[in-house]
């Protein structure tokens, strides 16, 4: 049987318990107490050294969670062999370190509400510890990029940032944002990933018209003088592309650009519904919103919803939640 000298210190702000479980624990750290060692019985070390049975159980049982020691009966208590590393399951290993907090929480006299109330304000700091992923957004139109970064900006724990292709495209250097990840269109795909470092590429996203978008386009009767009313030409070019699918107007669809409060005046009055590109709002000045709401003649403005189709959406979140569990589990 393996000897223990124990030293307890009433002195000591830690319990005894605690002394005791300390002191054995060093005794197998340094190999003094090796591998399969027998232990005094609880009866015996109180008697040795003069300390309650309750206490030494307490320590024990204390050893024994924490896959130090184990008790078997009818035989005794040993010093465990060391596991072979991996040989213990994640779970097991988290609820003993669980089991150590609360006994060590409990040592300090603190309840079980507060040691929860403790344990929640960690959790919301090292939350706070684990930066947003970053995405750099880029496309053609401010139109489109706002619906792509407000619809990434809906995924958790991101960050976007705007870049307009052709301030990409124009510039000498090389594409490289300070950010985990670069999504574009399906279109823009190869211009862009021939402008960004070596080995590096974008995420493709693929965008197009919400279904409700195209149902409502449809059902314009073919009389109606549809007019448009865009912060861009490209996103124009979208637009106007759609109403050639779905639509079946008589008259051609005039256009006219947010800034030029003269040619939105004259768009609102020469028709009779307005098709409106996504977020118009963020483009259009105080007075042309006016215009705009002045026009409607009983039918709302065709708002143009345009969208990042759900599977391109679902990869993307899949890649960023990636990077966010990788950076938690360097925290």
């Amino acid at each position: 049987m393996a000897a223990i000298q124990i030293k307890v210190h009433n002195g000591n702000s830690s319990p005894i318990y605690r002394q005791i479980a300390d002191q054995i624990t060093q005794g197998i750290t340094m190999g003094n107490l090796g591998p399969a060692s027998q232990l005094p019985t609880v009866r015996e070390l109180a008697a040795e050294t003069g300390i309650s049975q309750g206490t030494i159980k307490h320590a024990y049982d204390m050893l024994e969670r924490e896959g130090l020691i184990k008790k078997t009966r009818g035989s005794g208590t040993f010093v465990n062999a060391p596991k072979a590393a991996g040989s213990e399951s994640a779970k097991a290993q988290a609820m003993r370190a669980i089991d150590t907090l609360l006994d060590r929480m409990q040592e300090l006299s603190f309840s079980p509400r507060e040691t929860r109330i403790f344990m929640e304000l960690k959790l919301r700091e090292r939350e706070e510890q684990i930066r947003s992923v970053t995405v750099a957004a880029v496309d053609c139109s401010p139109e489109a990029l706002s619906v792509m970064s407000g619809q990434i900006l809906g995924l958790p724990h991101t960050e976007v940032y705007k870049f307009l292709l052709d301030d990409v495209l124009n510039t000498p250097k090389r594409f490289d944002p300070a950010t985990d990840l670069v999504v574009t269109t399906a279109t823009h795909f190869e211009d862009l990933a021939g402008k960004m470092l070596n080995g590096h590429q974008p995420t493709r996203l693929v965008m197009a018209i919400a279904t409700t978008t195209a149902v409502e386009l449809a059902a314009i009767p073919p009389d109606i003088r549809l007019g448009i009313i865009c912060a861009s030409r490209r996103f124009a070019r979208i637009m106007l592309r759609a109403c050639e699918e779905y639509c079946k107007l008589k008259h051609p669809v005039a256009t006219a650009y947010f800034g030029d409060g003269e040619e939105v005046s004259r768009l609102v009055k020469e028709c009779n519904r307005l098709l409106l590109p996504p977020n118009h709002a963020l483009f259009a000045s105080p007075a042309e919103e006016s215009l705009i709401k002045s026009g409607e003649q009983g039918h709302k403005p065709i708002q143009y919803r345009y969208q990042v189709e759900r599977g391109s959406l679902l990869y993307l979140e899949e890649q960023i939640n990636k990077i966010y569990q990788a950076d938690r589990q360097r925290v």
